[in-house]
């Protein structure tokens, strides 16, 4: 059904159609190599590029960065359905040739520079099960409109769909954007700029709320919540899978707790939970040495953390104190690791606005 009502679709002005290379180097990071996607998608663009993928080297990244005006709206649909089909990253932007990397024999190393992404290529990137809009790179959205000639218009002129089609191809717009995990308000911005008129949106707060912008082990900025007659500050990662917290309560003090989403394990299996009683917690950090463990700049012992139970997880609970400062970074088992064997980035956490969040945290006490 989707099929028939967008295949006169159209998003953009015509352009060069959209061709896709290796992009950037050799270097052993997670994105330092891409396949850099430049133009217009037409009704071949999904065709194209898996024949790149199939015919290409073994290896190739799955990470495709996207510069394109739009083009046919199916087709960029069906692209994002492939990209999130074969679990690639997203990005928007473009690329030049690496100054400090020329005449490579492998391929032409390149660097990122800003771009663009707008209309059917907006779709295409909500594909990726992480996003990235690069800063100076833009997203574009707006309204639908068919390629064709409309009284008192020259030929290609924008002529706006039908209302009966539109309504029905937004519901399943809609239904697209949000199984990719992006916010609705997206193609209401687009109903609201005409078609001759762009909808932009840059790296920042609006791509992050949207969830046009996603990365799954990014932390969020502390916020501060209420709970009972007090507050307590908060930090989540965006695949909700852990979680830190302070507060205290005028019995106990201040704590800092961190939430560890996990399923039970079998016995003789390895869950982050055993490894963290049995190894990491009693072998202590680099700082404070064997048996303790440094939390916001405050020693805590070992043998004074908790482990509770909770819904889905666990929780680790950190005693501060009466009198806790509050310093460094919220990050446990990262930098201050006592050895190899216990660095991990699953508590990784968020330095924005932590200190002031979690100092109105401890200034207001749950009852």
């Amino acid at each position: 059904m989707l099929a028939a009502l967008v295949a006169s679709i159209s998003m953009a002005m015509p352009a060069a159609a959209m061709d896709f290379i290796l992009g950037g180097t050799d270097h052993r990071s997670n994105d330092a190599t891409w396949i850099q996607a430049d133009g217009q998608i037409d009704e071949t663009t999904l065709e194209d590029f898996v024949t790149f993928l199939d015919e290409g080297p073994d290896g190739l990244p799955k990470r495709i960065r996207l510069n394109s005006p739009g083009g046919n709206l199916l087709e960029g649909i069906q692209l994002g359905e492939e990209l999130r089909r074969r679990g690639f990253t997203t990005e928007v932007g473009d690329h030049e040739p690496h100054p400090d990397w020329p005449n490579m024999p492998y391929w032409d190393f390149t660097r990122r520079t800003p771009g663009v992404c707008a209309s059917a290529c907006a779709y295409a990137f909500m594909g990726g099960i992480e996003r990235r809009i690069d800063p100076g790179s833009r997203i574009g959205v707006h309204q639908f409109y068919r390629a064709g000639r409309a009284e008192g218009f020259a030929d290609g002129a924008p002529v706006l769909v039908q209302e009966g089609v539109e309504q029905t191809l937004v519901s399943l717009l809609l239904d697209y954007i949000l199984r990719m995990g992006v916010d609705g308000r997206i193609l209401v911005n687009a109903g609201l700029s005409g078609p001759d008129e762009m909808y932009w949106i840059e790296e920042g707060a609006e791509a992050r709320e949207t969830g046009l912008i996603y990365a799954s082990a990014a932390w969020s900025e502390w916020d501060i919540e209420l709970l009972g007659e007090g507050v307590i500050a908060v930090s989540e990662r965006a695949d909700r899978k852990y979680k830190m917290a302070a507060l205290c309560t005028e019995s106990g003090g201040a704590y800092f707790d961190i939430f560890a989403a996990e399923e039970p394990a079998e016995e003789s299996a390895w869950s982050l939970r055993s490894w963290l009683v049995d190894q990491c917690l009693p072998a202590g950090s680099y700082s404070q040495g064997q048996g303790a463990h440094r939390i916001l700049g405050n020693r805590v012992e070992a043998s004074s953390i908790r482990i509770v139970d909770r819904p889905g997880g666990f929780g680790v609970r950190f005693p501060l104190g009466r009198s806790p400062v509050v310093q460094g970074t919220p990050s446990f088992l990262y930098d201050d690791a006592a050895y190899g064997a216990c660095i991990t980035e699953k508590f990784l956490g968020n330095e924005k606005n932590m200190e002031p969040a979690i100092r109105i945290a401890f200034r207001n006490c749950i009852q």
